[in-house]
């Protein structure tokens, strides 16, 4: 018994030393609470399967072909993810079902997370050559026209962004 105890410790702790090296771990599978339409991207937070407790789903994109050991996740999963700044703000946890990785890049351009760079998996993306994704122009600030409160100077500053 104390084999087995000794040995559940000793995976306890090599999880938790490994989670220790990871800022932002993403790529866990988390449950939405709901069902996103097909081509849908939503953001699920507060989400207390995640680290940062943020749950994101996107549609696979027109055109991307999946890679080969692709898992389609169930209609009310999504993955865990975290904001970034840049792809290496990205760790992607062991369990993961992504298969290429995280990239950094804009989800969404409407509602509360408009704008905000998290990590992608880059299964469901079309990366361009730069390896980066594109900023939609929904995401330019220097349009008066876009409306994202989450832009720089917009808070307090625009129709509809309180301070």
């Amino acid at each position: 018994m104390n084999i087995l105890r000794s040995h559940r410790m000793w995976m306890v702790g090599l999880v938790a030393a490994a989670l220790v090296g990871c800022d932002n771990p993403v790529g866990r599978i988390c449950d939405l609470g709901l069902e996103p339409g097909l081509n849908q991207a939503v953001v699920g937070s507060p989400s207390l399967d995640c680290p940062s407790r943020t749950c994101l789903k996107i549609p696979l994109e027109a055109g991307k072909t999946p890679p080969d050991d692709f898992r389609p996740l169930s209609a009310n999963k999504g993955m865990c993810t975290a904001t970034c700044e840049s792809d290496d703000d990205c760790d992607k946890v062991p369990e993961s079902p992504c298969v290429t990785g995280f990239t950094c890049g804009v989800a969404l351009t409407v509602g509360p997370f408009c704008c905000q760079k998290f990590c992608i998996c880059k299964d469901y993306v079309v990366l361009p050559d730069s390896g980066e994704l594109p900023q939609p122009t929904a995401c330019d600030g220097a349009n008066p026209n876009n409306s994202c409160c989450n832009l720089p100077d917009r808070v307090g500053n625009y129709p509809n962004c309180p301070a």
